[in-house]
């Protein structure tokens, strides 16, 4: 029996390699013979930089940038063998994680630090940029990041040389002429989402929230959004626009591709390959619902692996919408937690990857018994 074992990070438990691991060991308690192929990955969010470097070989480099709330930051990005191609996350510069709770809060926070990310990149010759855009605290819709690049953003006459969320709304024009360089840079922006811009399904309404936006904060950041739309006239409309606070629309001015970040990811890895001669994929994160069909990595795997007639398991810490799952082709979807276990114990590395090992070995000996049935 061949198993493929495809899986992201548990957020705040587990690494995707992590995961994979304890799968593994389930799949090997459940059947010492079975062949398992372990790939960790994940889908344009938090971890795509080391997903991608794991199977490319490219190498570490550090810059200096800023963080969300301008404080200094040594940050990191990968460089290919050939010096061109530079592999990098927003979420190194202007993620949510750098931040203390107590200070999350988009309409105070910038994404400058991900433009002098890219401009250290281009100054050290590179060419080619893949970043990943997940992971964000802001909502500021790129203006930093394109500020950081020589973008200049105005309040009537004054020169706002940092905007930041809260500004959106109160901009009055926009001079993105210094950009035209970027132009000559091939960039590839990985998203792990399809927002648009702006409305109740946009960068405020979805993700502000979740980054510490109150809901009349949520309602003024949407404005900002809108009002950046209409001085800037590009398409708000483009999927994964709203992705990252709205950095995906500034990438779209920049003249870059917005892709899916699975499809990279899983291009990258070779899953097609593996697939050939497999008898089961078991995929997963740390939560799995509706929003999973949504672009998630879970989802383009079942997805490829139901092209070969693969059956696709998945597991999670956290599951819901399962029937809805499974209508989408999922085989099963299975939660790794007791329904009465408490969210710190589940989040403990340690309790997670013997749960998520416990799991993948009883999922494996009912497809084997079930295999058995069948054969009868």
């Amino acid at each position: 029996m061949k198993v493929v074992l495809a899986f992201d990070s548990f957020k705040g438990s587990l690494t995707a390699e992590k995961a994979v691991e304890a799968a593994a060991m389930g799949v090997k308690d459940a059947l010492p013979t079975a062949e398992t192929v372990c790939l960790p990955m994940s889908d344009g969010g938090e971890g795509t930089t080391e997903t991608l470097v794991r199977y490319t070989g490219a190498e570490w480099t550090t810059c200096k940038v800023h963080n969300p709330l301008m404080r200094p930051l040594v940050s990191r990005y990968a460089i290919g063998t050939n010096r061109r191609v530079a592999i990098m996350e927003m979420a190194a510069a202007a993620g949510l994680t750098l931040l203390q709770a107590k200070e999350q809060n988009p309409m105070k926070t910038t994404t400058f630090g991900v433009g002098e990310m890219l401009l250290h990149a281009v100054r050290a010759g590179v060419q080619h940029i893949l970043i990943g855009i997940g992971g964000s605290a802001t909502s500021d819709g790129g203006t930093g990041m394109l500020a950081a690049l020589g973008a200049k953003f105005y309040i009537n006459n004054c020169v706002i040389e940092c905007p930041k969320g809260g500004d959106l709304i109160h901009l009055t024009s926009v001079d993105l002429s210094s950009l035209d360089a970027f132009h000559n840079v091939q960039i590839e922006v990985l998203c792990d989402v399809s927002n648009p811009l702006f409305g109740f399904n946009g960068a405020a309404y979805v993700y502000a929230p979740q980054k510490g936006a109150s809901s009349e904060e949520v309602k003024l950041l949407d404005s900002g959004l809108r009002n950046l739309a209409r001085l800037c006239k590009a398409d708000p409309s483009i999927p994964g626009s709203g992705a990252a606070g709205g950095l995906g629309y500034a990438f779209c001015l920049l003249g870059a591709q917005l892709r899916k970040g699975v499809d990279v990811v899983l291009e990258t890895a070779g899953l097609a390959t593996h697939l050939h001669d497999a008898d089961l994929v078991i995929t997963g994160e740390g939560k799995i619902d509706s929003q999973t069909l949504n672009n998630k990595l879970p989802f383009g795997v079942m997805s490829m692996a139901r092209t070969y007639n693969i059956p696709t398991i998945a597991l999670a810490g956290c599951v819901a919408n399962q029937d809805l799952l499974m209508s989408a082709g999922f085989h099963n979807v299975v939660g790794i937690n007791p329904s009465d276990s408490p969210l710190s114990e589940a989040m403990k590395p340690e309790i997670a990857a013997h749960r998520l090992r416990k799991t993948a070995k009883e999922v494996v000996k009912e497809m084997l018994l079930n295999d058995k049935h069948q054969a009868k």
